[in-house]
């Protein structure tokens, strides 16, 4: 963070200053007292399971440089020599908001919103491998696009910085216009339109309208990327009022992929921009990945990169962890831990890859509950068995609740269903040989990584 004073970052957060020198700078915002350093200002955050102000105290004995509360007649302990400014909010919540609104707006540098049900962190640091051929970029680390992650983000914003690429992550209606109106983006990316979080938003319909609300956000120069192949993002180009920048692969498209092959599993495309074309070789699995890899082109295309940028970029993109992930075992068998999430699109997508990719394996897949479906849970993991019953596996092993739905639908004799990850752990192991290929996915929630514990990667 640079260049903020106490004075400008009370005024932002509309907060009441009790105590300090308004005229000292704000260096750093901290939200976590067991990574807090000297000098850092504590937000006392509340959620729904903890409440920052139980670690006022903490975070005056690691010297924070000042605390915004919320709330009164709290245990600061005893401060001296150490006396940390104080200000007071309404909600720490929503002043941490505010000050990432009025921070990101010091800074007049591209900002690209990324959002869709999914592809969004793959395009994300698709787009940032492009961008950094050029220019530092800030970018969100990991997932962290909720209305912490993307404050905690903005505030890493410095002078070096040339480039801001933002993913917008949805879990309810009103989270993309929130997150849109602190990033203030002056492009945006939409990457698809899944069955995610159904438990909230009903119907892809329903998934659709929140995420196009980031195109209200941007300004009226401003445009947005969107994939042609996606039918509810097709539909929405008629009613959008800013430049449109489409991608596909089926469609015709701005930018699009073509003379699709793998080498040894990985995606091998000519890509089209404008009126160029170069070949991209993929370092990452699965064919889903072209679309991300085109969302990212078309971004960087409007952000005024040259193909050949473009391509380098996309060639050294480093995939982020569980995110078809491949990992060897000292066996020679395989792992693509693919686990960081799932819904009833992106696990269809996945299976399909991994059957496609490792053709000479025995191929085992390892999958977890599809969580935050609602009313659609049942049906969406029914239908999942039929869906895996069209293709041939060595091996289905399943896990949880739900997944016993999937299996009941399927129709593989090799198929079995755990309730518990000690027993699916032994199942595996005893199952793995050095022939195989592995996949796991499932939603963030069933921790399906936990099944990979040291003992799989020990010789024997």
């Amino acid at each position: 963070m640079e260049n903020v004073y106490i004075h400008e970052l009370v005024k932002a957060v509309r907060g009441e200053f009790l105590l300090g020198d308004p005229h000292n700078s704000v260096r750093n915002i901290s939200i976590d007292t067991r990574i807090i350093r000297s000098g850092d200002f504590y937000f006392a955050i509340v959620g729904k399971n903890y409440d920052g102000h139980d670690f006022l105290k903490q975070a005056i004995e690691k010297k924070a440089g000042g605390l915004i509360i919320s709330k009164n007649d709290m245990n600061l302990g005893n401060p001296f020599p150490h006396f940390p400014a104080i200000i007071k909010v309404a909600d720490t919540r929503k002043a941490l908001i505010d000050l990432a609104r009025y921070y990101r707006r010091r800074w007049n540098i591209p900002m690209v919103a990324v959002t869709g049900s999914n592809g969004k962190t793959t395009t994300k640091e698709m787009l940032a491998s492009i961008a950094n051929t050029a220019a530092p970029v800030i970018k969100n680390e990991g997932n962290f696009n909720n209305d912490i992650g993307v404050p905690m983000t903005l505030f890493k914003i410095t002078s070096d910085h040339r480039f801001g690429i933002i993913e917008l992550g949805t879990s309810g209606f009103g989270e993309i216009a929130l997150l849109s109106e602190m990033v203030a983006p002056n492009g945006a990316v939409i990457t698809n339109i899944g069955k995610a979080h159904l438990e909230t938003f009903k119907t892809q319909q329903g998934v659709c309208d929140e995420k196009r609300t980031v195109i209200n956000y941007l300004p009226q120069n401003g445009w947005v990327c969107l994939n042609n192949d996606d039918k509810y993002l097709k539909e929405l180009q008629n009613s959008v009022n800013r430049e449109i920048v489409t991608f596909g692969i089926n469609e015709p498209s701005d930018i699009t992929a073509s003379n699709i092959t793998s080498d040894k599993g990985k995606p091998v495309f000519d890509l089209k921009v404008k009126a160029e074309s170069c070949t991209v070789k993929l370092p990452v699995y699965g064919a889903f990945n072209i679309y991300n890899a085109l969302a990212a082109a078309a971004a960087s295309s409007k952000l005024g990169f040259d193909l050949e940028s473009i391509r380098r970029g996309l060639e050294n993109y480093e995939s982020p962890g569980m995110r078809m992930q491949l990992q060897e075992l000292p066996s020679g068998a395989v792992v693509l831990n693919d686990a960081y999430n799932a819904n009833p699109s992106s696990i269809r997508e996945s299976i399909r890859s991994f059957n496609a990719s490792f053709p000479g394996r025995k191929q085992i897949i390892v999958l977890g509950d599809m969580l935050e479906l609602g009313e659609s849970a049942e049906p969406e993991h029914a239908a999942l068995g039929d869906f895996i019953s069209e293709m041939q596996f060595h091996s289905v092993l399943l896990f949880g609740q739900l997944m016993g739905k999937t299996f009941l639908n399927i129709k593989n004799k090799q198929a079995k269903h755990f309730m518990d990850k000690e027993n699916l752990k032994l199942e595996l192991k005893r199952r793995i040989t050095p022939d195989c290929a592995v996949l796991l996915k499932a939603s963030r929630g069933m921790h399906m990584e936990d099944i990979l514990d040291r003992a799989f990667f020990e010789k024997e």
